[in-house]
């Protein structure tokens, strides 16, 4: 009889971690939610404010050996959940539509599962990261001086993935998600009485200059033999006035790239096209860079071992042939360790990842837990 691991008691702290949503930055009650859910487990170490809330536990084999780390990502999106759950947000605006809240019931299910039986050698580091959305918390999480105590020799994670079976295990070598960041360009000239513009600077025309020429950006890179993609997501002219002629102007784009170095070279020319059209129309020109992701590049022995865990559990094992476009923090340990990133399935028919009516499907909770834990046994024992 398992004297701490209970699905029962696991699905049960899954709906309360949902009905209590925190943004990334912002999880400070989460962190403390989850420290004193996991601190009878009496691990050998808890590390708390961990690059803002991250918290870890540290569960320490007799013998020495190599130390393994196995994160979950614990915040939650800016988006208002539409459901009818008993359990659903009680945060107006912010909900688990990502499945965070899965992900770190099924870390805690770990914790349980190691604290009934301590690794034979080595550490085995479990890591609740904050701020996964906004691609800042493990980068933050690996500056942070206390990580220095719990570098890995090798880090695994995953993230449910709708469209797929449930407890499919979904793998790959190499590149597993893409690289992104975001880039504002903000113009500056000077506004003036709508009656009289040519006493002002406006910026209307390099606005609408700098979408056509990003546009075309774009057009050429979907031509592009290797993935890159641009999106504008938002544009901004002076204030909502008649009687104003405009002085500033913004434009939002997100480009993406399945490697590092092509999506450099891509934010290079989206600033210099920028530049290009501030200096024709006189203005003053600010770029500023948000929400960077690396891309999460698979270690080969890493996936092997995820593969293996996955058919000791009798698992089915997807291989995925192209990476996804979407962003994953997790990318950022990679500088300092072999990692792997994997999939969950969590359902054909499962409403898609931030969509309002997302909710984490509880039934692939034990196939997960089994999967981390096979992962860590097969290092540490």
């Amino acid at each position: 009889m398992n004297q701490f691991y209970n699905i029962e008691k696991l699905t049960k702290f899954r709906r309360e971690l949902h009905q209590k949503p925190e943004l990334s930055g912002y999880e400070k009650r989460t962190s403390a939610f989850i420290k004193a859910f996991l601190a009878p487990l009496k691990p050998d170490q808890i590390i708390e404010n961990l690059g803002g809330h991250g918290l870890a536990l540290v569960f320490k084999g007799k013998e020495a050996g190599k130390r393994v780390l196995l994160r979950a990502d614990m915040d939650a999106l800016p988006i208002t959940e539409k459901s009818t759950l008993d359990y659903k947000s009680q945060n107006e605006g912010v909900a688990h539509l990502c499945g965070h809240d899965g992900h770190s019931t099924i870390m805690a299910g770990v914790a349980m599962r190691l604290a009934e039986k301590r690794p034979q050698k080595g550490e085995v580091v479990l890591l609740f990261q904050p701020a996964e959305e906004t691609g800042e918390g493990a980068e933050k999480v690996i500056k942070d001086s206390k990580f220095e105590t719990i570098k890995p020799d090798i880090a695994f994670a995953l993230h449910n993935l709708p469209g797929f079976a449930l407890n499919t295990i979904v793998v790959k070598n190499d590149t597993f998600a893409a690289a992104s960041v975001g880039i504002k360009i903000k113009f500056n000239g000077r506004t003036a009485h709508a009656s009289q513009p040519e006493t002002g600077l406006s910026p209307a025309s390099a606005l609408g200059e700098t979408i056509s020429r990003f546009t075309q950006l774009a057009e050429k890179w979907k031509q592009s033999k290797r993935f890159q993609l641009l999106t504008i997501t938002h544009a901004w002219l002076g204030d909502e006035a008649f009687g104003t002629a405009p002085g500033q102007a913004e434009c939002w784009i997100t480009i993406r790239s399945f490697a590092d170095e092509a999506l450099q070279q891509m934010e290079q020319e989206c600033v210099e096209a920028a530049q290009e059209i501030a200096q024709k129309a006189k203005l003053e020109m600010e770029v500023s860079r948000h929400e960077p992701f690396s891309a999460t590049v698979n270690n080969h022995q890493a996936t092997a071992r995820v593969e293996k865990a996955a058919l000791e559990n009798k698992l089915k094992v997807h291989q995925l042939e192209t990476p996804f476009r979407w962003s994953e923090d997790f990318g950022h340990f990679g500088k300092c360790s072999p990692i792997a990133l994997f999939g969950i399935g969590s359902g054909i028919d499962q409403p898609a990842l931030h969509n309002p009516d997302f909710d984490f499907p509880d039934e692939i909770i034990e196939a997960a837990v089994n999967t981390f834990e096979h992962i860590s046994r097969q290092i540490c024992g």
